[in-house]
């Protein structure tokens, strides 16, 4: 019975994707990629759906019958709807497991656990965040407390996956979490009651000295935009000279959370966006509904990066196709597809992709590549093709959207980058915040940036110097003793060492290229471009632990060239309203 049961389910969720994608434009009239082999089976659209359906049933129960070892029946039938996903496109898929929790936690906005941010920091279990309010932040867990074991259970190893799914658990029940704490240097054992954890991905709103407001937004859940709603009154009740929208790093999410957001921003009865699908309900046209709650007198930005996809591009594509306010950043990810949900049974749920959308202006954010397995093709216009914008504005097609003002946002350098992957910067805060009753606003003395590079002696810090690289191939070479004719393709560096045959010189070369690159890292932790943002890293981590994620998020700004640079052009409204003036497309010397 209860195989019978996995294969309904299985036959339940094949017929319904089967109805989904039937009559679809390409899956009709799909080609042969290969050569067909003599006597191969062939299959095709016209045959009936119902047979290959019965030829799946009779192919399981043959496996589960004749196959050498036993099997595992729910997985192979799990890996047969999988299987029918990977000649669709990479959004949509079959999802059970932790895949379908993360889904259920975006759409309700709750979850049930304790309240906490988890990484690895050195191979440890580390707390990054309690959230305010949680059960791990009422009881007392801090910032940079590491998770030595999880009831009798011994993290050592553990992935944050795991981790997190021993953690979480039904309401009411209770964990117990055994943490070292650095600056304590001891042991504490925390008995944690897990509750509804309301997950907050609005975490900072706020406004500088000059005015400008600023919300941040990591992600599109069901409570994003009521929270989104909730931060901005208190800004506009501020007398605001401008606001600015940071959904830089922001995945997307639900496209009702996105929507709901462009309500408070624009006009009532403004088109905001279309969808289209092959499906009756996909066709959607949606518009505003309500008086914006942010007076177009109020200048706007929004700050898009190349993770920034899906309803964070619906967002910034809506709010510059109706000439609201500006975008700045980097081109965003590109994704334009709309999903929508089909729970199979209480454990796992089918998530297909039903339509298209497409932005005020008729753009289809869909970047190009996803579109080259030959499926969803039609509307995509590539990146020379030209939209107009509500004010008469064009703007590029071609996947994505194209910020108004592009800002690169430098690299760090490579050490600071080691820094911040051996997770020092929060060891450190973690022990020397309480130890010194450190409070926010957090200032960097000489006496810090020196106790912090002692700290650092404790730490091997990996990271390559520019030319380390190339170093490493040419030590090799050398090593490998090879012909000179195939070693010239290293680089130019190779063949200068390699025209002396002499190995002592060769040696000697080598070791004083080491020494300098050992005089380099020396000179790392007071390298000026460095100590810029070594103080950066303490200001973020040491005020994350002295007074949480908000003080943390308002702090980082200081350095950020792409916030800055928002900021400037909404306080200057001449340049802010050239932006949105309407544009002349250059013409080529053929007047095209």
């Amino acid at each position: 019975m209860y195989m019978r049961n996995l294969v309904g389910c299985f036959l339940i969720g094949a017929l319904l994707l089967s109805a989904l994608t039937a009559q679809s434009k390409k899956i009709d009239g799909v080609k042969k990629t290969a050569k067909q082999k003599k006597g191969e089976l062939e299959f095709s659209n016209s045959q009936n759906t119902k047979d290959y359906l019965d030829m799946f049933e009779r192919a399981f129960y043959k496996v589960r019958e004749s196959y050498v070892d036993s099997v595992n029946e729910s997985e192979i039938i799990k890996a047969g709807i999988k299987g029918m996903m990977k000649p669709l496109d990479p959004y949509t898929r079959f999802l059970s497991g932790s895949s379908k929790d993360r889904l259920d936690m975006l759409r309700t906005g709750k979850y049930g656990g304790v309240g906490i941010q988890i990484g690895l920091r050195r191979d440890t279990l580390t707390v990054l965040n309690p959230f305010e309010d949680s059960p791990a932040y009422t009881e007392g867990i801090h910032s940079g407390d590491q998770i030595l074991m999880i009831d009798s259970i011994k993290t050592k190893g553990m992935t944050l996956s795991d981790a997190s799914k021993l953690i979480k658990g039904e309401l009411g029940s209770v964990v117990v979490l055994t943490v070292y704490r650095p600056s304590a240097r001891k042991k504490i054992e925390f008995e944690l009651t897990r509750s509804n954890i309301v997950i907050k991905h609005v975490p900072y709103w706020g406004v500088d000295k000059d005015g400008i407001g600023y919300i941040r937004i990591t992600k599109f859940s069901k409570n994003t935009a009521k929270d989104f709603g909730i931060g901005l009154q208190e800004l506009v009740d501020q007398d605001l000279k401008g606001l600015v929208i940071d959904l830089r790093g922001n995945s997307g999410g639900l496209l009702s959370a996105s929507i709901n957001i462009l309500d408070k921003l624009t006009d009532r009865g403004l088109n905001l966006l279309n969808t289209k699908g092959r499906i009756p309900k996909s066709k959607r046209n949606m518009n505003s509904r309500r008086a914006p709650k942010l007076s177009e007198e109020i200048p706007l930005a929004v700050l898009i990066n190349r993770s920034s996809a899906s309803a964070s591009e619906i967002v910034s594509g809506v709010i510059q196709d109706l000439d609201r306010g500006i975008v700045i950043g980097q081109k965003s990810f590109g994704k334009g597809l709309v999903q929508s949900m089909y729970n199979l049974n209480d454990t796992t749920t089918l998530k297909v992709t039903t339509a298209k959308y497409y932005t005020p202006s008729g753009r289809l954010i869909q970047k190009e590549d996803y579109f080259k397995k030959g499926f969803l093709e039609d509307g995509f216009g590539d990146e020379d093709t030209l939209f107009k914008t509500r004010g008469g504005r064009f703007v590029k097609g071609g996947g994505g959207i194209t910020p108004d003002i592009e800002v690169l946002q430098k690299s760090l350098p490579s050490y600071v980058q080691g820094l911040w992957k051996a997770g020092v910067f929060l060891a450190f805060a973690a022990e020397y915040v309480p130890l010194n009753n450190i409070v926010a606003p957090v200032v960097i003395s000489d006496k810090i940036y020196k106790d912090f590079e002692k700290f650092l002696e404790e730490y091997t810090i990996k990271y390559k110097l520019l030319g380390e690289k190339d170093l490493g191939r040419l030590k090799g070479a050398l090593a490998k003793e090879k012909d000179l004719k195939k070693k010239s393709s290293i680089s130019l560096l190779s063949k200068i060492m390699f025209w002396e045959s002499d190995r002592s010189a060769q040696n000697r070369l080598t070791r004083s290229i080491d020494k300098y690159y050992d005089n380099r890292r020396s000179e790392q932790y007071w390298d000026i471009e460095n100590q810029k943002w070594i103080e950066n890293g303490l200001i973020r981590e040491m005020s994350l632990v002295a007074s949480g994620e908000r003080e943390k998020i308002k702090v980082s700004l200081y350095e950020d060239v792409v916030y800055k640079e928002a900021s400037k052009v909404l306080l200057d409204l001449n340049r802010y309203y050239d932006i949105l003036e309407p544009s002349i497309p250059l013409l080529d010397s053929k007047g095209n």
